[in-house]
């Protein structure tokens, strides 16, 4: 049994729907039903009883459902208690990972900030992209990461940190405007520069165009925006992007672009379950969500919308 499992139980035993629940959660279906049925065989007990109108606890459901709250209050009592112990100025070292499409909106000025704000902490930033990142956080190599989605089964806390609509970028010369979005249709209808394969913003454009019964139309694989901008400069082509990717080149003029319709990606911040935050990676945690908190408020971050609340401050 671990805090996520009881988190997302209390969110079913909440609506009373598997499918609600994990809309509410951000995680899919199968993989918030494979955390239930973990938990079940673990305690060898059933703990719901489904059916087409809905979700009802059994005894041993409605026993956790009573208990769950407390043990969650308690540990977050542990928490803050712990954390006032720590008075002392952020120090140390600490490694962070960044998703390189972070880089212009987000990861330039929070660690500008951050550096100013805490002169004691020797920070250390990584940038890559979602995959290598996940598995230098769940080493131990990073202490935190902001990058796109992240598979529910990983071993991480995974915070939900923003939505951000996907862009059909191409060359200046085209007629794509920011203020007339295009279908997933149209933008698929080019070859694209795109992610590898196995990137989460290629998989969430690859189960678009499933969606449609086509495939990706990939003119070559690249996981350097810049690279990705140079041919859509040079050669004419296109490519489905988030705007933080090309907020500059946008602003620029090097580029231009529209929204595509029903087609985001989301962002989230991850650290490993076994091993913490340490007083320095809550400072920089909270300085990620001021920034995205501050930038979609001033409407700097097109598009883009707050998937939680602003953590409390270190």
């Amino acid at each position: 049994m671990n805090l996520r499992q009881i988190t997302y139980f209390l969110k079913i035993a909440q609506l009373r729907s598997f499918t609600n629940a994990a809309n509410a959660l951000y995680v899919s279906q199968p993989a918030l039903s494979k955390q239930m049925r973990l938990l079940e065989e673990e305690l060898g007990t059933a703990l719901f009883i489904r059916s087409d109108r809905g979700v009802k606890l059994t005894d041993a459901g409605e026993l956790l459902h009573a208990r769950a709250p407390h043990v969650l209050e308690e540990i977050a009592s542990l928490r803050n208690d712990l954390q006032a112990c720590a008075t002392q100025e952020p120090g140390g070292p600490l490694m962070v990972g960044m998703g390189i499409s972070a880089r212009d909106i987000v990861t330039v000025p929070v660690v500008s900030r951050y550096l100013q704000r805490y002169p004691r902490v020797s920070l250390h930033v990584r940038e890559g992209i979602t995959g290598p990142l996940v598995e230098d956080v769940k080493l131990g190599s990073l202490d935190c990461a902001l990058l796109f989605e992240v598979d529910a089964d990983e071993p991480l806390i995974a915070e939900p940190y923003v939505r951000e609509p996907l862009l059909y970028v191409g060359p200046r010369t085209s007629d794509l405007s920011m203020e007339k979005p295009v279908s997933i249709a149209q933008a698929l209808a080019q070859p694209l520069a795109t992610t590898g394969g196995n990137s989460p913003l290629r998989r969430r454009i690859d189960r678009a165009a499933a969606d449609i019964e086509t495939s990706t139309p990939v003119a070559f694989e690249v996981n350097d925006v810049a690279v990705m901008l140079g041919c859509i400069s040079l050669n004419g082509l296109h490519a489905v992007v988030p705007y933080s990717s090309v907020h500059w080149a946008l602003a620029e003029g090097r580029v231009r672009a529209a929204p595509i319709d029903g087609l985001w990606i989301d962002w989230s911040f991850v650290h490993a379950r076994n091993f913490g935050l340490s007083l320095a990676a809550r400072a920089f945690r909270s300085l990620v969500f001021e920034a995205a908190a501050h930038l979609v408020a001033i409407g700097e971050w097109k598009f883009c919308s707050l998937l939680s609340p602003q953590p409390d401050q270190p």
